[in-house]
């Protein structure tokens, strides 16, 4: 109290000359005060402005994997509100994990005191991601570390694509070498063997070691013909405007009886005025005509077969989707699908060739071709295929026109 009434009483001994330059330094002082926190509150605003404006994933998380801040794409991607995922575990309220991703870098990073980038083992919201973990090093944060996601799963769709053209070219050549190298001596083996059956009279045990034979050797030349045919690219004259629609209703009649002993339904949903495609309609029956057959040999119970057509990107692209409802494949066999002579028929029921050859098929055509599992059960492969565009129209109606005079 005594202290209170000195300095009350001293600022009554003040004069009001002395007071007035008082309370001027202390308005001064007020407005630099005020002044610096406008700059600290605008330093924040722009801050977290720039956090949220970052387009990929972002967080700044404890050693212990608890979120302590994250941007507005982080809580888009994982489909949260970005208020319910402050103070989660990262890998709860991000991956929709129970445990921490395969090959994050956070524990990693904290221990090294440096900068981590690893890919992670796992998808989150169906994408691949790459991790980069910043430790923090100041202040409250440290013990933390900036977490950075990068989307890399049209890099790896791309890496992937290079490597399997790569192998398909390589394995194009070598088969069509082998296969016309095997096919002469595959030709003397059956003419060989049907003139033996000419010749054995009632020996029936000869008889059918013979059959066994020309079965297999016809087995063989179906392989060959199949070498040849994945080793084959369309030629530019071989192909015409077509109608995706016309040619899948034109297929359908060929799968009556295979749909029939498996106890598949067929439903059928063609988009109305689909943009033509340049294309050769022979192969690219083969190509659909392998996959509607694939789908109805992974229902062997029965089920359904979905066939739709539709134009995307402005009609500059046609997408065909075949899906079933069969018991469906992983994603380790979706990467493998393509590869020639991988199959996963039972030993003598595939040769493994007819989803490479479709592959090669519609990869000459210039399209794409992909598979996913299907919700609730079930696969979908996707053919994405160019949509003619003007000059192929005028190009295709003079050749038409040059044929015809």
């Amino acid at each position: 109290m005594a202290l209170k009434r000195d300095t009350h009483k001293k600022f009554n001994e003040l004069s009001r000359e002395e007071l007035e330059k008082k309370a001027s330094v202390l308005a001064v002082r007020a407005k630099k005060l005020e002044e610096l926190v406008e700059i600290i509150s605008r330093g924040k605003y722009m801050w977290e402005s720039t956090f949220d404006a970052i387009t990929a994933p972002v967080q700044i998380v404890s050693g212990d994997y608890e979120i302590l801040r994250a941007n507005l794409t982080l809580a888009s991607v994982s489909g949260k509100d970005i208020a319910k995922i402050i103070g989660k575990r990262c890998y709860e309220a991000f991956a929709g994990r129970d445990t921490p991703c395969e090959g994050c870098p956070l524990r990693g990073a904290l221990e090294k005191d440096a900068k981590i980038v690893s890919p992670l083992g796992n998808e989150i919201a169906r994408r691949d991601f790459e991790a980069s973990a910043y430790p923090l090093t100041g202040g409250e944060t440290r013990g933390s570390a900036v977490v950075y996601y990068r989307d890399v799963t049209e890099e790896r769709r791309l890496q992937r694509e290079v490597i399997q053209q790569e192998k398909m070219a390589a394995i194009g050549m070598l088969a069509g070498g082998v296969a016309h190298e095997i096919n002469n001596p595959l030709g003397g083996i059956l003419a060989f063997t049907q003139l033996m059956k000419r010749n054995v009279g009632g020996n029936e045990s000869m008889l059918s070691d013979l059959e066994e034979v020309e079965r297999a050797a016809l087995r063989c030349k179906k392989i060959v013909a199949d070498l040849l045919d994945f080793s084959r690219t369309s030629k530019d004259r071989e192909r015409v405007l077509v109608d995706v629609n016309v040619i899948l209703e034109k297929v359908f009649p060929f799968l009556q009886r295979e749909m029939r002993s498996y106890n598949v339904e067929l439903e059928f949903r063609g988009e109305p005025r689909l943009p033509p495609v340049l294309a050769n309609p022979d192969r690219l029956q083969q190509v659909f005509i392998n996959l509607m057959t694939n789908a109805c040999h992974a229902m062997q119970k029965g089920g359904a077969l979905f066939v739709e057509t539709s134009s995307e990107s402005n009609g500059k692209r046609v997408v065909i989707r075949v899906k079933d409802t069969g018991h469906g494949i992983s994603k380790d066999i979706c990467d493998r699908i393509f590869d020639p002579f991988f199959t996963t028929k039972e030993p003598g029921k595939g040769t493994g060739l007819g989803l490479s050859i479709s592959y090669r098929i519609v990869k000459d055509h210039g399209g794409e071709i992909g598979c996913s599992a299907a919700e609730g059960g079930g696969t979908i492969f996707t053919v994405m295929l160019p949509a003619a565009d003007d000059t192929d129209s005028k190009v295709r109606r003079q050749k038409s026109e040059d044929r015809s005079q």
